[in-house]
């Protein structure tokens, strides 16, 4: 059964969010590669991503890194196959304002994060 309207909206917002605060939470957990500050790999995305029970269909993930990228809150290092695979994700301080701001609903309407304690 295949979302529409406003349910693949919420979908997709929710999917972005996801994915920006799991690289910020791997940034600030130190799990980030130490040679290149706040970069996760592909795989150590998806593997976290799998183990907060939060993975969604890779090419829904593929796409939420390109509209994070797009919005400027990733920095993307793409695979040779035209955005369609790509092999690390850069967290940007703009990404980390925004996951910071207790307003983010209201500054990036785009964008659902999951709640913070």
């Amino acid at each position: 059964m295949a979302l529409s309207g406003t349910s693949a909206d919420a979908y997709r917002r929710m999917t972005r969010g996801v994915v920006l605060s799991t690289l910020y939470m791997a940034w600030h957990e130190g799990l980030t590669d130490p040679a290149n500050n706040r970069t996760l790999s592909r795989t150590v995305l998806e593997t976290t991503l799998t183990m907060r029970a939060a993975m969604p269909p890779r090419e829904d993930l593929t796409r939420a890194v390109d509209w994070l990228e797009g919005a400027g809150y990733v920095e993307v290092e793409w695979g040779m196959d035209d955005r369609t695979t790509y092999d690390c994700v850069k967290l940007t301080q703009k990404g980390i304002d925004l996951y910071e701001n207790r307003r983010a609903a209201q500054v990036e309407p785009g964008i659902a994060l999951p709640p913070r304690r």
